[in-house]
Parts: structure tokens; C-alpha cells; sequence
């Protein structure tokens, strides 16, 4: 099957949160939504104001000052050139790797992921983003990518299953801050597999389906099954 890029991201696993159900969701969740993982770099923080946030973001990734100086200078480069897309969005697997490779090659508990709509799902997806009326020059990363119509890198890939997420203003929300995992258990057969992700598209859109119910309560997004990729270090 073919997947569409939506982009290519370095993100930190998290301990699961007390909310989440301990009985469906494995100890270490993996997910695209920025309330649950860490990314990076963190852009809010390099384009911040704040010396004080810059200077602790530079503590917990146990770099020096001089270093993080060169983050922010590599990250406005790569900006200014379209290679990079806000908030956090590498363009190729090259670029995330030559990050890695310059600033956090002495950190070992990240993992770099892309991830990707099949074409039927982008054209939901740009439709969707179409209604809400965005000017092309407000346009964030993934919906540049999307656009496009670049298809996902899967070169030194595995593919580590699917994540039911709703884009807003540049990020997502995820079914698990929801609590949906309880809902789809409640009414269908919800399993993860060994990488804590839904196993396959077919449950992934069935998931979906559910999701985008209006009267369910969740965000007011358009939920959609994105395809996970893991990429070789």
C-alpha cells in the first residue's frame, strides 16, 4: 500500500499517563501528539522570547549553551529554506538524521518516525483543511508536505502500525488523550500490537469512523488513520 508524507519527526516514547487504561495501553506509549511525546526540537521553545525556557530546554537535552545556539541557527536555516516546516516537520529522513547526527547523537531513548495517509485520505484531509479557509502563506508543515503529495520514504523503514489523530492549528490530538481506547474496547474487538499502535488500517478507519461521530465529544477534528513508520538511526 501507498502512503503519502505527512512528515518526518524525532520524538521521545512517554511513561503512560495515570488516564490512560493500564489494561489496553502498553507501560511506554509512542504517539504523534505533542500532550503525550516529547519532539525534536522543540520549536515554541527556539522561537521563543524567554532565555529562561531556552536555557532549562538545553539542561534536559544535556547540551551546552554554544550548542543550543547552533540548534536555533540550523533550525532558522533550514526554515528560511523550505526543508524544515513548523512547527516540527523534517521534510526528508536525511534531514532528521543529520540533526540527530550534529546535536543529540549522545541521547538514546528517541525514536525517528514518519508518517503518512494513504491518497484516498489526503484528499479528505486537504478538502477538510480547504473548508476552514487558510491562506497558502499560513499553511503549516504537514499540509505543505501533504499537498505535494510525497510519497512516505520506506528505505531502512519498518512499519509499526497506525495512530487515529486529529490535526489542529499544526499538531495533533490523539484517540488516547480522549480516552477513546475505552470506547473502541467497549465496541469493537481494540487490540494494539507489540508497538503499542492499532495493528491494521482496516481497524484503524473503523476507528475513525467512530471518532468523527459529532455527538461523540471529542475535538471538533477531522480524525484520520496515519500510518506509522520507523527509520533506521
Amino acid at each position: 500500500m501507498n502512503f503519502i508524507l505527512g512528515g518526518y519527526y524525532i520524538i521521545t516514547p512517554a511513561v503512560r499517563p495515570d488516564y490512560m487504561d493500564k489494561q489496553l495501553i502498553p507501560d511506554t506509549v509512542l504517539s504523534v501528539s505533542e500532550c503525550i511525546c516529547d519532539f525534536h526540537p522543540e520549536t515554541t521553545v527556539l522561537w521563543s522570547s524567554s532565555n529562561e525556557e531556552k536555557r532549562i530546554y538545553a539542561e534536559q537535552l544535556n547540551i551546552s549553551q554554544d550548542t543550543y545556539v547552533e540548534i536555533e541557527k540550523w533550525i532558522e536555516d533550514k526554515f528560511e529554506a523550505g526543508i524544515f516546516g513548523f512547527p516540527q516537520v523534517f521534510s526528508t529522513i536525511e534531514l532528521a538524521r543529520e540533526f540527530l547526527s550534529k546535536f543529540l547523537s549522545h541521547l538514546s531513548d528517541y525514536k525517528i518516525i514518519g508518517i503518512g495517509l494513504t491518497e484516498e485520505r489526503v484528499e479528505e484531509f486537504i478538502e477538510y483543511e480547504e473548508s476552514l479557509n487558510k491562506q497558502e502563506e499560513n499553511l503549516y508543515g504537514i499540509e505543505k508536505l501533504l499537498i505535494n503529495r510525497i510519497p512516505i520514504e520506506e528505505k531502512d523503514s519498518k512499519i509499526m502500525g497506525y495512530e487515529v489523530l486529529g490535526f489542529e492549528s499544526g499538531t495533533f490530538h490523539s484517540y488516547l488523550c480522549n480516552g477513546l481506547e475505552k470506547d473502541f474496547n467497549k465496541h469493537f474487538k481494540f487490540t494494539l500490537n507489540q508497538n503499542g499502535l492499532i495493528p491494521s488500517l482496516e481497524e484503524a478507519n473503523r476507528y475513525c469512523d467512530y471518532s468523527n461521530d459529532d455527538d461523540l465529544g471529542t475535538e471538533p477534528v477531522l480524525w484520520l488513520p496515519w500510518a506509522i513508520f520507523e527509520y533506521s538511526k
